[in-house]
């Protein structure tokens, strides 16, 4: 079982690009793979500031007790190297999620070939009792999709019970509108409104930083 961890930063008005440099550095100094990408299209662009968010995969709960350790060990050290970061930031948090489902590093996608610019995230939350239902039936949906792209199913270990997190890669805009059209047209869509409390909300980011592990 796989899991990641989320970091997100809203910058000071004006210092968008220090913060995208500043978590980029923070993420080369742990060693850790992932990715940086900054929000070029939130649910609410109106009331809602520009994100920075980064993305460290994780391959097991071992992997976690490390990540935590390099975190929060040493007297929390690693937290003040990144005091400065922080002063740049008016919000910051993190977030671990599980991976329930994904096509990354399986034969569907191969990464070495693979060079995102453009990440999708879609947020639902399915009706009670109705979660894995849920989840083995956008699983199953994703993959019948014939497009290159990558794609993960996730569920926070903070938050909502019953939330449901989908993201999509994609190497360029025109495929993610290829994608995002893919998806509304299938017959599947009545199923999944049943599945659900509400219709979902998704958020569209530009890749700044990948590394793979």
């Amino acid at each position: 079982m796989s899991y990641f961890l989320n970091t997100f930063r809203t910058p000071n008005p004006g210092k968008e690009a220090e913060v995208v440099e500043g978590v980029q550095k923070s993420m080369e100094s742990l060693g850790v793979p992932g990715l940086v990408s900054v929000t070029i299209s939130p649910p609410n662009a109106h009331l809602e500031s520009t994100k920075v968010t980064a993305v460290v995969p994780i391959p097991d709960a071992k992997g976690v007790d490390a990540l935590m350790d390099a975190i929060f060990g040493n007297n929390m050290a690693a937290l003040k190297e990144r005091s400065g970061l922080s002063e740049l930031s008016r919000q910051e948090n993190m977030s671990l999620s599980r991976v329930r489902a994904s096509n990354i590093n399986s034969d569907d996608i191969s990464m070495e070939e693979f060079d995102p610019k453009y990440i999708m995230r879609r947020f639902f939350q399915p009706k009670m009792g109705k979660l894995q239902a849920f989840i083995d039936l956008m699983s199953d949906w994703m993959t019948d999709v014939n497009l290159k792209f990558a794609y993960s199913i996730s569920t926070p270990v903070g938050g909502q019970i019953t939330s449901v997190r989908i993201t999509h890669l994609t190497e360029s805009f025109a495929l993610m509108q290829e994608l995002h059209d893919k998806i509304i047209s299938d017959n599947r869509l009545s199923e999944q409104q049943s599945l659900i409390e509400r219709p979902g909300v998704h958020s569209l980011g530009r890749i700044t930083y990948s590394k793979r592990p």
